[in-house]
């Protein structure tokens, strides 16, 4: 089967046929190289010129054929080619057309220095009517630039192939043949007719893709952002990557910019961390719930009864400094300690009772991520307003499945042009292999030019398997280690998930690997010792699969959405 670039035709015209002919075309052996409506467009002495060959057709042993396509009635006459309807064709007609683009292209060959290669490549030009038979033709007189032996008829829709070598067996003048090595072959397709940058997009290009496809969404979201300035008070449910953080921060970021203080609440300390290095702003301050209640408190530890006494008399003499509070990761903020002391709804009143008539009070959660706490909060389930965010604007398409796998079976709701990208790799090894095998996984990502990588434990750093191979943070002095719980609400473009095992798929562990898996934007690397066993009762348990399974390691890289990788 044909190569066919691209792999479904471009628009056209239903009475042009070239559907059909794209169809018959891609019966042609894997030899051939099939570019359908290929445009050449240069500036010459600062005039634009274009010119579009229906199909050209790339065979290394052969060479290249610049085919024009003409459907339906055509004819000649007093030296011009007209169509059924007596308009005259653009171009001189078929022949010339095609003729043209061919020393269009062959030009386009020298003007990028391909002139060596020009003398080891045979060009040749063609006419394709697919509404005409052979029998039809052999009637035709046609004009001085036509001949017969330059013509395909309907009877090559069924199997274009013999017609084609037989346009390639033509004798050229100066007798040239193609005799192109395999390495020029690659540079005429990935130089001239599919440059290479074109259809495989690097890395970099896709981080910036993603960026630039995220703010489109945070001016699709301006609606939510919008309403939340009318409302005083709301919390807003999302998914992993569908943007809470960020639009958490975008609402922080409008209300100081207008001279207003900001109290931006998290629950993980590096997330704090990330967000004061990348949004600082000298009116809004961030802190963990823990490390605020130090602070107001002065203590080593936060004692959560006494913040609650600190806050109530910050009422009573209305002396709290913050005109807004935004909590990000609410789900986390329901732990005993902290409900109990009342802390969120203490602060919820402060800013009820605000005499400011612009204070507000905003959580953002996640309802799937719920694994700080042993139940949703009072604070959230109890809202009177509740918003949700639908559209994950993080993860590719495959890394957003793979994330949800093992704790719904719905699909994921994806922003508008999101990226596909590859499926995850698990990777299937043992205890001895596994830095090797980590080590193997490094090497490819930074090969592959990526920069931000994250190695997530399911585990916890102490339990983890690379317990003896990391320190302080770090994994060979380079690459940040870090468990699941610490490295929510952050992200990575590449992350490498760890320590999974036949538990991490029962009760809160199976949070924990959504949590993990879907930090990852766009590459994703799962390292198990699963063996068939231990896939095959994960199958059996968790994705309630039944009946014989023949490759039980396979179907478990299925069930979530994966590749599988053999050591």
């Amino acid at each position: 089967m044909a190569i066919m670039i691209p792999n479904r035709p471009h628009s056209f015209a239903p009475a042009s046929l070239e559907g059909v002919m794209f169809e018959a075309l891609e019966k042609l052996s894997d030899e051939y190289y099939v570019f359908h409506s290929l445009r050449i467009s240069t500036v010459v002495d600062n005039t634009f010129h274009e010119s579009e060959t229906d199909f050209v057709i790339f065979n290394q042993r052969l060479g290249i054929l610049c085919l024009e396509a003409k459907a339906g009635q055509v004819h000649f006459e007093n030296g011009y080619w007209l169509y059924g309807s007596g308009e005259p064709m653009h171009n001189g007609g078929p022949f010339n057309q095609a003729a043209s683009n061919k020393w269009k292209l062959i030009k386009y060959f020298e003007n990028h220095r391909f002139t060596s290669i020009l003398d080891k490549c045979k060009f040749l030009h063609a006419v394709w009517f697919p509404s005409i038979t052979a029998i039809d033709i052999r009637g035709m007189i046609l004009p001085t630039d036509s001949d017969k032996a330059l013509v395909m008829t309907s009877e090559a829709l069924n199997n274009p192939q013999p017609f084609i070598e037989k346009i390639f067996s033509i004798e050229l003048p100066n007798k040239q043949e193609t005799n192109l090595t395999v390495s020029e072959a690659n540079r005429i397709l990935k130089e001239i007719l599919c440059p290479q940058f074109n259809v495989f997009p690097s890395v970099s290009f896709e981080a910036d893709l993603k960026k630039i496809v995220f703010h489109r969404l945070l001016e699709e979201q301006s609606g939510i952002l919008n309403f939340l300035s009318e409302q005083k008070t709301a919390v807003i449910n999302g998914a992993a990557g569908t943007g809470k953080t960020m639009i958490a921060v975008e609402k922080a970021r409008r209300h100081a910019s207008a001279g207003e203080r900001v109290l931006f609440l998290c629950y993980n300390n590096q997330l704090k961390c990330y967000l004061s290095d990348n949004y600082r702003h000298e009116n809004i301050d961030y802190y963990t719930i823990s490390g605020w209640a130090c602070k107001l408190c002065d203590s080593a530890t936060p004692d959560y009864a006494k913040l609650k006494d600190v806050l109530e008399e910050m009422w009573l003499y209305e002396t709290f400094p913050y005109t807004h509070v935004i909590i990000d990761e609410g789900q986390d903020f329901g732990m005993t300690d902290v409900e109990e002391s009342d802390i969120i709804c203490q602060l919820e009143i402060l800013i009820k009772d605000s005499k400011k008539d612009t204070a507000s009070f905003y959580i953002f959660y996640d309802k799937l991520q719920l694994i700080q706490a042993s139940s949703m909060p009072h604070y959230i389930a109890d809202a009177d307003c509740k918003l949700t965010l639908y559209r994950n604007c993080r993860n590719t398409e495959n890394i957003a499945k793979t994330s949800l796998s093992p704790i719904t079976e719905r699909e994921p709701k994806l922003m508008d042009g999101c990226i596909k990208g590859a499926p995850a790799n698990l990777h299937f090894t043992d205890l001895i292999s596994i830095t090797d095998k980590l080590d193997s996984i490094l090497d490819r990502l930074k090969n592959s030019g990526y920069k931000d990588i994250i190695i997530l434990t399911c585990k916890t750093e102490e339990t983890s398997v690379l317990k003896d191979f990391a320190q302080n943070g770090r994994y060979k002095n380079k690459y940040q280690f870090t468990t699941c719980r610490k490295f929510k609400g952050l992200e990575a473009d590449a992350v490498i998930l760890m320590d999974v095992s036949e538990n991490s798929f029962e009760g809160e562990n199976a949070l924990l690997f959504y949590v993990g898996t879907s930090r990852a934007r766009l590459s994703l690397d799962i390292i198990t010792t699963m063996d068939a066993e231990a896939c095959l009762s994960v199958l059996q348990s968790s994705f309630d699969k039944k009946g014989k399974i023949r490759n039980p390691q396979k179907e478990f890289a299925s069930a979530i959405n994966a590749i599988p990788m053999r050591m």
